[in-house]
């Protein structure tokens, strides 16, 4: 009876479980049918009414069939507490990991240990979660108790391998390697794994011990890698050596085994392509640039290049002058990942820069923030942030670059008042005063960052040192010590290709009609031409020249010729320069010439010359024509406040030997109006007065003239990739000229012309205008062109 009793109470129950089982099953049928929303929205629903864990369990399974781990850690949150199976607790265990809610998951795993010790799986997630998580203390804990309970198993080892490489860990890598030998010691791959990562720590005599001892798993390939590990080893020591010598020594030994790897190993391995990467890498470490593009662009056509080698290639873009371009790469790789990378932030603002796009690079320094200050190592006090500096720093160099540079020099100048031991800025002071034409001061700033550099650095201030010694054409031992500074770095090799620059042979040539530069009392509508051929320079400054300069024009229409033909020579007695130069003369001019100069640069702002200039090329044609020749004697002053400013004095005087004596005294001061970016406005002012003797000439010959003039110029200069750039310059001039005898008059001159600069070796002008002048009371209309070459062979 109580049977009875019991199962007629029981039924109720038996079948309300009886139909939760099956409407449960019912949407586990259509998840497998594809139709997973609907499942998930069914057993949510079925699981409210019932708070059945089957249920739950389901609900779990389905959604994270569905990809939708947040969903199924939402559905039992907290999961600790939730009627699931242990299988299913795995599961939410492993979603938390992965979606890096470490503190769940750990918590979760732990119940898992706790209700099934015999689960290999409750230490094991534990132990990849705190290695995700990065603490290490708790996964060495972990991997501790698995090996107690479990002993040291493959399950073990491949999840803290996995670990290792997470962390980029090579030793601890090698450990595991090792450990899995010791329990499977003829586990090949094993074998394989352990010789790479020994080659790739350098730890040569072990990679060869396993070579030894294992002959048959290694093809000749594969011994390889360690002259590929040897190389990838030196490549990335290279980058911390000072001693430039050191550097391409190393840097030399890496290219040797990257051919020796090329020339042997098969060209479908892995390594073959890998030392291909590596190798352009290393041609940019040398500063061969050319190289370095050529093989990048082979390596691109055959396939997308990883971010290292896209890099790469965009340093040796950058190299070449190719900016837009590198520009363009280095943009590709700021991806929000390393959008904040300072190496990457430095780079792009170099190439924005080298473009002249001094807009985006404004932009970039605008969204680069730096504190002033970050804490120690210790975390216990702040200390001065070295990138705030920086930041610093490469915005006072655009404040230069952007026209400016007064400006910028005068805030390093205040700054350096608060840290006068900082050779950074100092640095940066004698780049800004070199740009501004002080190389005298420029080395003074190079010499106190010397002073303040750290022991073992200071060849750093080298390339602005020598760069200033040039500048102001002190050549005794300064070729010598650029070679031996080496191209390393981009100012090294930017010195090491201006020297080449400048002790190149070369080609300059002019030709001009009439005489357009406005300051001239005696103006002429002759066209001249004057061509020089240079030797190479010496070491010591010196060079050798051949020349041949002339004149021609009509009269009365006569066609009247003249030419001069010579050599001569630059000699170089620092700070004096010595220009001697003769020949013979041809045409109209039947006698020889010898013409000298010296050249005295006193300081940073003034310099002197005088010159003697026998049978002058100045000698009007009309005299030469009459048989007549000219002695001239000339002393200059030449002032440069900076940039911005300067001017010059001349005294002339010329012997003519038809009685005349013709005495010139001129001046000019040029003025900068306004200055930004790629835009240069300024001003010159120019004056002028000779007088002559009254004599028989047919030549223009006032007996006293004076000259004043105003000149305002407009600059706009457009910059092309590969160092090539065209200048566009638009000048205008009023001048009030009087002649004795014939009172005073207005002129004008309006001149177009443009600049290229076709390659650092090659630059061409050419212009044309249109002016009035005055001779003899009379105005005159005239059109004038001008044009000229110069040409480095390098």
């Amino acid at each position: 009876m109580n049977r009875i009793f019991w199962l007629l109470v029981l039924l109720p129950s038996l079948a309300w479980a009886g139909g939760v089982d099956n409407a449960r099953e019912a949407w586990v049928i259509k998840a497998r049918a594809g139709e997973l929303e609907a499942a998930i929205a069914g057993l949510d629903a079925l699981y409210r009414q019932t708070n059945d864990g089957k249920v739950l369990d389901d609900l779990i399974a389905v959604q994270l069939w569905h990809g939708d781990r947040k969903g199924a850690l939402a559905a039992c949150t907290p999961c600790e507490f939730s009627p699931i199976s242990n299988k299913t607790l795995e599961e939410v265990a492993r979603a938390a990991r992965d979606e890096k809610r470490y503190p769940e998951a750990i918590s979760y795993y732990r119940v898992l240990q706790g209700r099934a010790p015999a689960n290999p799986n409750g230490w094991l997630g534990l132990f990849l979660t705190a290695s995700d998580q990065g603490n290490q203390r708790l996964a060495r804990q972990a991997a501790s108790e698995y090996e107690q309970r479990f002993g040291r198993d493959r399950a073990i080892l491949d999840a803290r391998l996995y670990a290792a490489r997470q962390a980029e860990d090579a030793m601890g890598e090698l450990l595991v390697h090792q450990q899995w030998l010791e329990l499977e010691p003829d586990n090949a791959e094993q074998v394989l794994a352990l010789y790479r990562v020994a080659v790739g720590l350098g730890a040569g005599p072990a990679a060869g011990e396993l070579m030894a001892r294992y002959p048959s798993l290694f093809k000749p390939v594969d011994r390889l890698w360690l002259d590929y590990y040897q190389a990838v080893n030196l490549l990335r020591m290279s980058s911390k050596i000072e001693d430039p010598a050191q550097v391409r020594t190393s840097l030399t030994q890496v290219l040797a085994l990257q051919d020796k790897i090329l020339a042997r190993a098969p060209r479908e391995h892995v390594l073959y392509l890998s030392t291909r990467r590596d190798r352009v890498v290393t041609l940019v470490a040398l500063g061969e640039f050319a190289r370095a593009e050529k093989e990048s662009a082979t390596l691109q056509a055959e396939g997308p290049l990883p971010d290292y080698l896209l890099e790469a290639r965009a340093d040796a873009l950058a190299g070449l002058g190719r900016a837009t371009e590198a520009s363009a790469l280095y943009d590709r790789l700021a991806t929000p990942e390393r959008a904040r990378d300072k190496t990457l932030l430095e780079k792009r603002f170099y190439a924005y820069s080298d473009a002249e796009r001094y807009e985006a690079a404004q932009a970039l320094l605008a969204g680069w923030q730096e504190p002033a200050t970050r804490w120690d190592f210790t975390g216990n006090q702040r200390m001065a942030n070295d990138d705030y500096e920086k930041l610093l720093q490469l915005r006072t160099l655009l404040q230069a670059w952007r026209g400016q540079a007064g400006e910028a020099e005068a805030e390093l100048e205040s700054w350096l008042k608060t840290a006068p031991a900082n050779p950074w800025l100092w640095l940066q002071l004698g780049d800004i005063r070199r740009w501004r034409g002080h190389p005298d001061g420029a080395e003074q700033a190079y010499r106190e960052a010397m002073r303040w550099l750290p022991t073992g650095r200071t060849v750093q201030a080298e390339p602005g040192r020598l760069n200033a010694r040039l500048d102001r054409g002190e050549w005794q031992q300064t070729p010598q010590a650029v070679r031996a500074l080496g191209n390393l770095t981009r100012d090294r090799q930017e010195l090491q290709q201006r020297l080449a620059l400048e002790q190149a042979p070369m080609l300059t040539t002019e030709l001009t009609h009439g005489r357009n530069e406005g300051g001239s009392v005696q103006a002429s509508r002759d066209w001249r031409y004057d061509s020089r051929l240079y030797s190479g320079r010496s070491d010591g400054g010196d060079r050798l020249f051949v020349r041949r300069q002339g004149s021609f024009g009509d009269y009365e229409g006569q066609g009247e010729r003249a030419a001069y033909t010579g050599v001569g020579a630059e000699l170089s007695f620092y700070p004096l320069l010595l220009t001697l130069e003769g020949g013979t003369g041809s045409e109209l001019n039947r006698k020889g010439y010898l013409w000298s100069r010296l050249d005295w640069r006193l300081d940073d702002q003034w310099q002197l010359g005088a010159a003697v200039n026998l049978n002058s090329a100045d000698t009007p044609l009309r005299a030469l024509a009459r048989g007549h020749y000219a002695d001239q004697y000339l002393l200059d002053l030449g002032w440069r406040q900076d940039e911005t400013r300067e001017g010059g004095l001349r005294l002339e005087r010329m012997d003519i030997d038809d009685g005349n004596r013709r005495l010139t005294a001129s001046g000019w001061l040029r003025q900068d109006l306004w200055r930004r970016d790629r835009w240069w406005f300024d001003g010159t002012l120019r004056a002028a007065t000779s007088r002559n003797e009254e004599v028989d000439a047919d030549y223009f010959n006032p007996l006293s003239d004076r000259n004043l003039e105003l000149e305002l110029a407009a600059r706009y200069r457009l910059p092309l990739d590969g160092r090539r750039s065209l200048l566009q310059s638009l000048t205008m001039s009023g001048n009030h000229y009087w002649q004795e005898s014939y009172g005073s008059d207005q002129g004008w001159q309006l001149s177009y012309r443009h600049d290229w600069v076709l390659s650092p070796a090659l630059s061409l002008g050419y212009g044309l205008g249109r002016r009035q002048a005055v001779y003899d009371g009379n105005r005159e209309y005239g059109n004038f062109v001008f044009a000229n070459l110069q040409w480095s062979f390098m």
